[in-house]
């Protein structure tokens, strides 16, 4: 269908009128705005497009849950509505809701998202209770080294929650530093930024750590089919995957940088594929970790190994 005619029935459906105005604004019950952009999201189960479709009121129109229960009326213009039409056209070809509202919040902190950086998930968000709660054994500053930091979600959630740390975040991609740049700015989190290939020895600094935390690509090529579109088709690539025969690249490489550049009581903190945990977690005793602890997430799956030296 074209998108006029698609915007246009949209935009009747909402106020029930042919003969909208140039500079229409008509006052509406926020549960009839909700139910309206709910039903017309296809892409996800009814729970899904329900959280969506409160997130977009929220962007766009200061909505909290709490007005949609009492049914707080609002204010809708044709520009506005011509608007959430767009939004639910880019929703229903698969575009992650975090990049269209170019937000995620993680920690009750708001952070910038777009296509150059993953999206933050919730699981991510257990590293960080899992850092702050070992971090209490090590005295004094604690230096602490964000590997592939993308959005900078955990390198400022890390400044800001642990007391005297000092943050070095890293990454490869010149435009995700952007991002996190701006995140560590606006959420007023004091951070140094790296642009260094960890796989490259020779560009990495001489330095020691008390934490290394990483979040690094660990998906194989294999698992794709496993992967919903809206990560596959927008999520960057170059953060997500790794080769089948050499899934864990990047832990090998964490691994010799904690054998060199880690405190005597320091640690290093990985999140990890969930199928490999097993595996990854031999290969940090093989290379000499003396002790090494892996830990399941909320869904009880194998997702972050701890290991010291």
């Amino acid at each position: 269908m074209d998108q006029k005619i698609v915007r246009l029935n949209a935009f009747h459906s909402i106020f029930g009128r042919t003969n909208v105005l140039p500079f229409f604004m008509q006052k509406i019950n926020s549960k009839t705005l909700f139910n309206d952009l709910y039903n017309r999201i296809t892409v996800y189960e009814a729970e899904e497009s329900k959280e969506v479709a409160a997130l977009v009121l929220e962007k766009y129109l200061g909505l909290k849950k709490t007005d949609l229960l009492i049914n707080q009326p609002v204010e809708v213009s044709e520009d506005l509505s011509r608007e959430l039409d767009q939004v639910i056209i880019r929703i229903n070809h698969s575009e992650p809701v975090q990049y269209i509202l170019n937000e995620q919040w993680f920690r009750n902190r708001r952070f910038e998202v777009n296509r150059h950086v993953l999206i933050p998930r919730p699981e991510t968000e257990e590293l960080i209770d899992h850092v702050i709660n070992y971090a209490k054994d090590l005295p004094g500053a604690k230096k602490i080294l964000d590997i592939g930091t993308g959005s900078g979600c955990i390198a400022v959630s890390l400044a800001l929650e642990i007391e005297n740390a000092e943050v070095t975040a890293l990454d490869i991609s010149e435009t995700a530093l952007e991002v996190a740049k701006k995140n560590a700015l606006n959420n007023q989190a004091e951070i140094r930024f790296l642009n260094i290939d960890v796989l490259d020895p020779a560009s990495f600094p001489e330095e020691k750590y008390d934490i290394i935390a990483s979040n690094p690509p660990y998906v194989k090529e294999n698992e794709k089919g496993e992967m919903r579109r809206n990560v596959l088709d927008f999520e960057p690539g170059l953060a997500l995957f790794v080769k089948d025969d050499d899934a864990l690249l990047f832990y090998r490489r964490i691994a010799d940088l904690g054998q060199s550049h880690l405190t005597a009581q320091g640690f290093i903190i990985v999140e990890i594929n969930s199928y490999l945990g097993k595996e990854t977690s031999e290969m940090f005793r093989e290379k000499g970790f003396g002790k090494v602890t892996l830990i399941k997430d909320f869904f009880e799956r194998d997702r972050f190994i701890i290991a010291w030296p």
